[in-house]
């Protein structure tokens, strides 16, 4: 049996009992100070998210920002090239002045020179160019089956209510302003009203570019070209990064070459996707970084080097966690 406890040791007990309390209190404080810390940076990102801030925004003013445009030496410092005759479109012949500004003399004044002017703007409601086309249909006296006129420009089904359809031009437009420029459907609408007083639906813009991407067309006849070109090329680079089609996670595998680049858009991210882009008799080299599809048995044929910019950074970061060790 243990030895007795004496006074002394009671309060030395105590004592010590009393500056962990302290200490959990103390702690207690700080957890709670953070907690109400955390509690407004929340509220603070949603107010945020609510607002709609810009990307990037710090929401505080630098104190001594830059100016904007070009600093000296970045890039050529020119005027705007005046348009070629071709461009201009009209002519105003500006009237004469016969009253002198400086001193208020009225009367002839001496002709010098003549300076020219240009202004180039949009021209609202009639930017546009609507074609009509006047199609005889004919009737065959011995079947009575109706026979329409034809025309380059027109679709063998363009009547009843597909008989106003848009051009060429306009619909590579409209696949422009949202495929390069990034413009939502929803608004390409607005903007060819606004510039032209066109009248189009969101409905028109993704049926068209699904005609435009259907097997058989100019612009999958142009794809396929690129796949060739791809397939016989000396070496290809090659990468996926994240993709979205519909509400579905997906990927875009990029195939470059010294002068060729095709997109696939793709839902897995396999070494299937790679072959198929390269073809199986690719006879070039396949340079890709180390991830795992690449090392399929399927593509054990392919000659491969791999990104030297990943290999370099690979390299920087073992020497950093090597001397990072003592």
């Amino acid at each position: 049996m243990g030895a007795r406890m004496t006074e002394k040791d009671l309060f030395e007990i105590i004592r010590r009992q009393s500056e962990q309390i302290d200490q959990l209190i103390a702690e207690n404080k700080a957890l709670k100070a953070e907690i109400a810390r955390l509690k407004k940076r929340i509220e603070e990102l949603e107010r945020r998210e609510r607002k709609y801030a810009a990307p990037f925004s710090r929401e505080k003013r630098t104190a001594d920002p830059k100016p904007p445009g070009r600093r000296p030496g970045e890039g050529t410092f020119a005027h705007k090239a005046p348009p070629t005759p071709a461009q201009i479109t009209a002519t105003v012949e500006v009237d004469t002045p016969n009253t002198c500004p400086r001193c208020g003399f009225t009367g002839a004044l001496i002709f010098t020179r003549q300076d020219k002017a240009w202004v180039t703007e949009l021209v609202p409601q009639n930017a546009m160019q609507v074609t009509e086309y006047h199609v005889p249909v004919m009737e065959c006296p011995q079947c009575h089956h109706a026979v329409r006129g034809d025309h380059p420009d027109l679709k063998a089904n363009q009547v009843g209510a597909t008989s106003h359809r848009l051009g060429p031009v306009l619909h590579a437009t409209l696949q422009t302003l949202h495929h390069e420029l990034g413009l939502p459907v929803r608004r390409i609408g607005r903007v060819m009203d606004l510039l032209g007083g066109l009248q189009i639906t969101q409905s028109a813009i993704t049926q068209a570019a699904r005609r435009l991407a259907a097997d058989g067309s100019p612009l999958a006849t142009h794809v396929n070209a690129l796949q060739t070109q791809i397939q016989q090329a000396p070496y290809v680079h090659h990468d996926d990064t994240g993709w979205r089609i519909g509400a579905q996670n997906a990927w875009v595998g990029a195939f470059r070459s010294a002068d060729t680049v095709l997109f696939r858009a793709n839902l897995r991210h396999t070494n299937v996707e790679v072959r198929e882009g390269l073809g199986h008799n690719f006879a070039g080299v396949l340079i890709s970084d180390r991830f795992s599809s690449y090392d399929s048995r399927f593509l054990q044929d392919v000659r491969q080097q791999k990104c030297l910019a990943h290999l370099i950074r690979n390299a920087d970061e073992v020497v950093a966690v090597l001397q990072r060790q003592p």
